[in-house]
């Protein structure tokens, strides 16, 4: 059975070639013009895919320069919101200690208004014509005036 096979496809092998022998030129012509018309400059296949993988390549390489400046661009910002947000800090910290100080200043302005107060409205002793005397301001009460708190 494997032999009428192997017989009867050589046989048609043989025919088959007796009938492409006259075309085998035009056969040749084709294969060259392929050949040919494949590694053709500019319009060939093979010029495309090797200006289609030049494009890619040159793609890749920009989204590559790309993805570092962003990189680069992350790492930036993020130091300068690190900073940004330590200078928010010790600018907060600044005005807390300025109020600070302003209040204690107050406090002591307020403190020694009292005492300048005090002084200032005492009441005179007089004399026996009821003219007011002549009296020094005690030292210790006017230092105190002065500089409250010390």
């Amino acid at each position: 059975m494997i032999g009428a096979v192997l017989s009867s496809s050589a046989g048609i092998a043989r025919a088959l070639g007796r009938a492409l022998k006259p075309l085998l030129p035009w056969i040749a012509a084709a294969l060259m013009g392929a050949i040919i018309w494949h590694f053709l400059p500019v319009i060939g296949p093979a010029d495309r895919l090797a200006r289609a993988t030049q494009v890619t390549a040159d793609w890749k390489a920009q989204a590559d320069e790309q993805a570092r400046q962003a990189r680069n661009w992350r790492a930036s910002y993020t130091a300068s919101e690190t900073l940004r947000k330590q200078e928010t800090t010790d600018a907060i910290d600044a005005v807390a200690s300025e109020i600070e100080r302003c209040a204690a200043r107050v406090t002591e302005a307020r403190q020694s208004a009292r005492i300048i107060e005090r002084i200032v409205t005492k009441e005179p002793t007089y004399d026996q014509n009821r003219c007011p005397v002549r009296e020094l301001v005690d030292p210790d009460q006017l230092r105190q005036a002065l500089q409250p708190g010390r």
